[in-house]
C-alpha cells in the first residue's frame, strides 16, 4: 500500500463488538449447561429492536445448541481467531477459514455478520468512517494503487472491502478493522474474494495492515530509456518497476492487485502526455534547455514546484519518471543522448508557439 489509513477511523466499532460479545456468550452458555441469552439482553439500544439481526441471531443460536461441547469450543476458536487484527495480517498468526467449522453453523454465521455489516450504512457509522479516512488521505485517491481517485464524503460511496473476505472469514464481516474503502477496480476487478492472507496454494503469507504503519514506495530508477526500440521524437523506454518496502507484504500487495502490471501500463499510455507537459512548461517558464546543466536544473525545478509528492491519478509514477530521468542525465552512460532529447522536445514546443 502507498498510504493507510487512521486507526481513529476504526474507533466507532460498537456494531462489531455487540455482535461479537452476543456470539460468544452464546456459545459460552451452552457450553456452561445454560441457555443463551435472548437477543436484546444487555444488547446496544441501537441493535436491540433490529429484527434482521435477531433473526439471524436466533438462527445461530439454534444451530449453536445442536453443536457438542467440542465444536462449540472449536466455533468459539475461530471466532477469536479471524478477529485477531491485525496480528493475522503478520502470516504467523492463525486465522481458520469458516470451513473449519461444523457445517450447520456456517450459513447462519454468514447471514448474521451480513446483517451486522448492513446494518453499518443505516446506522451511517460507514458514512462516518469514510469521513474520518477521507479528511486524512494525502491525494484522496485509493491507496491500494494510487491511480482511482475517491469521491468526497456525501458523493456515490466507493467500494467497502472485506480486506478478510466475509466469504472466508464472516466473524469479520462487521469488524472495522477489517473494512477498507477501496477503488471499484482495485475491490472489483483485482482483489475480488482473494484472500490476502493466504496464496493460491493456501499458504499463509503476510500482508500490509490498511490501519498499520507500513508503507510501500515506488521507483523507476531501474528503467532504460531509449532501449524499446521505436523511432521519432518518442522513442521506447523499458520500464522496471521496483516496489520497495517490506518483501513479503509487497509480493502479497503486488500479486493481489496487479500492482506492477498496473504501473507499467500506466507509465506507457502516459509518458508522451507527460513529457509533452514537461515541454510546454519549461518552454514558458524556464527557457531552451542545452546544456547538461541547464536540463539538470529544469528537471530539478520541475520536480520541485509542480511533481509533488501525492498519489493522485498516478503522480507518483509521473514523478518516479522524473526522477528517473534526473538521474540518469547526471549519472549515466546515456547521459548526453537524454540531454540532446530533452533539449529537441522543449526547442520544438518553442517552434509550435511561435
Amino acid at each position: 500500500m502507498l498510504n493507510v489509513y487512521p486507526i481513529a477511523a476504526t474507533a466507532e466499532n460498537w456494531v462489531h463488538d455487540a455482535v461479537y460479545a452476543k456470539v460468544k456468550s452464546a456459545l459460552e452458555a451452552l457450553n456452561g449447561g445454560f441457555a443463551a441469552p435472548d437477543w436484546a439482553a444487555d444488547m446496544h439500544k441501537d441493535l436491540a429492536d433490529r429484527e434482521a439481526l435477531k433473526t439471524r441471531y436466533d438462527a445461530f443460536r439454534t444451530a449453536a445448541e445442536a453443536l457438542s461441547v467440542k465444536q462449540r469450543i472449536k466455533v468459539l476458536r475461530v471466532l477469536k481467531d479471524q478477529n485477531n487484527i491485525p496480528a493475522v495480517f503478520d502470516g504467523v498468526a492463525d486465522c481458520p477459514r469458516i470451513a473449519a467449522t461444523p457445517v450447520r453453523i456456517r450459513k447462519p454465521t454468514a447471514a448474521l455478520f451480513t446483517a451486522a455489516f448492513d446494518a453499518l450504512k443505516t446506522l451511517k457509522v460507514r458514512d462516518r468512517q469514510y469521513q474520518t479516512i477521507f479528511g486524512d488521505l494525502p491525494g484522496k485517491c485509493c491507496p491500494f494503487c494510487g491511480i482511482e481517485p475517491f469521491e468526497a464524503p456525501g458523493l456515490a460511496r466507493e467500494d467497502m472491502d472485506h480486506y478478510l473476505p466475509r466469504s472466508l472469514y464472516p466473524f469479520a464481516g462487521a469488524n472495522l478493522r477489517n473494512l477498507a474503502p477501496m477503488g471499484g477496480k482495485c475491490n472489483r476487478a483485482y482483489k475480488q474474494a482473494l484472500d490476502i492472507i493466504c496464496d493460491d496454494a493456501g499458504q499463509r503469507r503476510r500482508c500490509f495492515d490498511p490501519y498499520g504503519e507500513n508503507r510501500a514506495t515506488v521507483s523507476l530508477m531501474e528503467s532504460r530509456p531509449f532501449e524499446g526500440g521505436g523511432a521519432g521524437p518518442f522513442p521506447l523506454t523499458v520500464w522496471q518497476v521496483d516496489l520497495l518496502g517490506d518483501a513479503d507484504s509487497v509480493a502479497t500487495w503486488d500479486q493481489v492487485f496487479q500492482i506492477r502490471r498496473r504501473y507499467q501500463g500506466k507509465v506507457e499510455s502516459h509518458f508522451r502526455e507527460w513529457m509533452e507537459h514537461f515541454a510546454v512548461w519549461c518552454e514558458g517558464q524556464v527557457g531552451l534547455i542545452t546544456t547538461h546543466e541547464e536540463v539538470i536544473a529544469a528537471l530539478e525545478r520541475y520536480l520541485t514546484f509542480v511533481l509533488q509528492r501525492t498519489h493522485d491519478d498516478g503522480a507518483h509514477l509521473k514523478r518516479a519518471v522524473f526522477e528517473m530521468l534526473r538521474q540518469q542525465c547526471a549519472q549515466s552512460d546515456m547521459a548526453d543522448r537524454l540531454t540532446s532529447w530533452l533539449s529537441a522536445l522543449v526547442k520544438g514546443q518553442r517552434q509550435l508557439v511561435a
